[in-house]
């Protein structure tokens, strides 16, 4: 590879991240670190631990960092003088306290991104609704929410550049759909917790017990035995690999994404692309992604939910199958190669303009 070296940091190796990573070492030498220790008594350790590694980064020819999020761990990016470029996922674009969730609900956080926001070269919002938008969905924060929003009298440029899939692997597959089938995917979740409300684990439960002839999957509860208790008509399954989350996808009908706050969800991807039939909230992103491929639910309220669920079962055959071919095709489009190629592109286009 004849180009220069490119550090690449993050909070946590997320698959979202992890994905980035594998990409762009397709095409530059990547140089990655991850800057949570895991504590939050930490920060002074994990700030050091980052500065060792940005030094030796330097020392290799490393000029440029691309970071996901925006948080403590791009502070030192921007102040050490790399020409740093800031991809914002969601977290780092909002304030739900309600929920505990959202960057920019704690004070030092706030000063964090705040700065370097300010001092990055390029923001890359995986979409452009988290520069600013309207939350009408939910009680559990503010109306007005987006970095933009947060961090007044923001210059920087901005370059939304939207996740990428491997649209081979999330194909459809040749089985059998079951009917009345409704999934989600809520990574993280426990009865009760933050996760359980932010992705809508709770309107799931409404549901549920509202339409026992219907089967709902949740995948990705990380407390099993909290939801022993639920409808008997709800199976909560832990984190599945990649081929078994395929075969998921493809053996349900409807995928609900109803969350309280999301950048652009590939979970919600994945499953367009398995061809399931999507129902998401308002916020952000997933209208945009879903357009007229599946149903949008306007309020945090589960009578929305199964009102909008009994609408799909109304649909006739050949209205069920042209919405699964609709929901594949509003995101076939988004390939990691694009996004790659969009990525290095506003690399070259800055390394250019010095």
């Amino acid at each position: 590879m004849t180009s220069a070296p490119v550090a690449y940091v993050y909070p946590k190796r997320f698959f979202f991240v992890a994905k980035d990573i594998e990409g762009m070492r397709g095409m530059r030498d990547v140089l990655e670190s991850s800057f949570s220790s895991g504590s939050k008594y930490a920060l002074p350790l994990d700030l050091v631990r980052q500065l060792i590694f940005l030094l030796r980064a330097r020392s290799a020819g490393v000029r440029t960092v691309v970071a996901h999020f925006a948080g403590y761990h791009t502070i030192l990016p921007v102040l050490l003088g790399f020409r740093t470029h800031i991809i914002i996922a969601g977290s780092d674009a909002c304030s739900f306290p309600g929920i505990n969730y959202g960057s920019f609900r704690k004070a030092g956080m706030r000063l964090a991104i705040s700065y370097s926001l300010r001092n990055a070269c390029t923001i890359l919002p995986v979409h452009a609704s988290l520069v600013r938008f309207q939350n009408t969905f939910s009680d559990l924060g503010p109306a007005e929410q987006g970095y933009a929003h947060f961090v007044r009298g923001l210059q920087v440029p901005s370059v939304p550049i939207p996740y990428g899939f491997n649209t081979t692997f999330w194909t459809p597959l040749l089985l059998e759909r079951h009917p009345l089938s409704v999934l989600c995917v809520a990574f993280g979740a426990s009865a009760g917790n933050a996760v359980h409300f932010r992705k809508g684990v709770d309107l799931i439960l409404t549901a549920a017990i509202a339409m026992p002839d219907h089967s709902f999957t949740v995948i990705g509860a990380e407390n099993l035995r909290s939801y022993s208790s639920g409808p008997a008509n709800v199976q909560f399954l832990g984190v599945l690999d990649p081929a078994e989350l395929r075969n998921a996808y493809a053996t349900h009908s409807i995928y609900a994404q109803l969350s309280v706050m999301e950048g652009f969800p590939n979970a919600l991807c994945e499953a367009m692309l398995m061809g399931c039939i999507p129902l998401v909230s308002n916020i952000t992103s997933m209208p945009d992604i879903v357009g007229e491929a599946g149903l949008v639910i306007r309020a945090r309220h589960g009578p929305l939910l199964i009102a909008a669920i009994q609408e799909v079962d109304s649909w006739d055959e050949a209205t069920v199958q042209r919405t699964r071919i609709a929901a594949r095709g509003r995101v076939a489009g988004c390939t990691m190669d694009l996004r790659m190629e969009h990525l290095i592109a506003v690399i070259q286009k800055d390394a250019g303009a010095r």
